[in-house]
């Protein structure tokens, strides 16, 4: 079977990494992403993800080789794709079969545990040996951001996070922090995380903050799911670690505005532009 698009590159690399589905034959289907291009690999011997390096991904802060040694740190722990290899800029890792929860399935999960289960198993693990450089990955959204959105209020906000010391860390972990219903599986072995390229070590409260807001919607059901957490740790309290998540959510805020900022420029995206638009006005910027 000949590849479906003409790529001849990632075509030599499969011959290389996977050469028993080369031999057998294979499909290469695109799969939309919002840091660079992936495909999807099918042989009758299996299926695979290619996700590729790029430009607008390193200035998101994308590391392929970054992210497929953290896919080797998590491997076997049910929490994760499987990597295969890193090699000329391209990740392969293999196909998870499942479907993403909905906003629809996110209150199930928060209030059974599944969640809290789940990201425990993470932060308990060793360290991944990146600790995320939050300032500089900060300055550097400002520098790639349209010039024409550097509003005098934003600058001087984004000045006072440069001058200001980061929240205390309760628990430094390997963290994923980039947890919403769309990159998380359901498996037949149980929910999986996917799209691990933002993973980084960090506080433990920075994840949990910044999973908050991607579960703002179910902002009922938020004391389950902390309370469902905290029964994983000893020596955590619920109500210390409640206080952590508020000091990291406005760092948690104006990352989230950095990185739509840069992706409008990038992409000229409505639906970014009105993210940050509604990040500018809960951080009382104007417009």
């Amino acid at each position: 079977m000949a590849p479906s698009i003409n790529n001849n590159a990632l075509t030599a690399l499969i011959g290389q990494i996977l050469p028993a589905a080369s031999t057998a034959g294979f499909y290469l289907a695109p799969v939309r992403g919002l840091s660079g291009e992936s495909w999807r690999i099918d042989s009758p011997l299996g299926s695979w993800l290619a996700r590729s390096d790029s430009g607008a991904g390193r200035l998101m802060g994308v590391c392929r080789r970054r992210e497929f040694r953290v896919l080797r740190h998590v491997d076997g722990q049910s929490l994760a794709p499987s990597p295969v290899a890193y090699r000329d800029g391209w990740l392969i890792v293999a196909w998870i079969p499942g479907v993403p929860l909905t906003p629809s399935d996110i209150p199930a999960r928060l209030a059974d545990g599944t969640l809290a289960g789940m990201l425990a198993r993470l932060h308990h693990l060793p360290a991944y040996g990146y600790p995320l450089p939050l300032k500089a990955l900060l300055d550097s959204h400002w520098r790639h951001m349209s010039p024409a959105r550097r509003t005098p209020a934003l600058l001087r906000l984004h000045r006072r996070f440069m001058r200001s010391p980061l929240p205390p860390t309760l628990r430094l972990s390997p963290l994923h922090l980039d947890i919403h219903a769309d990159n998380v599986l359901a498996t037949e072995g149980g929910c999986r995380l996917i799209d691990w390229e933002y993973a980084a070590d960090g506080d433990i409260a920075l994840e949990l903050a910044a999973l908050s807001r991607a579960m703002a919607s179910e902002a009922a059901l938020w004391p389950t799911f902390l309370t469902d957490y905290c029964r994983h740790w000893r020596g955590i309290p619920l109500p210390l670690l409640t206080r952590r998540i508020g000091q990291w959510l406005p760092w948690v805020d104006y990352l989230m505005l950095m990185w739509f900022e840069v992706r409008w420029r990038q992409t000229g995206e409505p639906a970014c532009r009105c993210s940050a638009q509604s990040l500018r006005q809960r951080m009382g910027l104007p417009w």
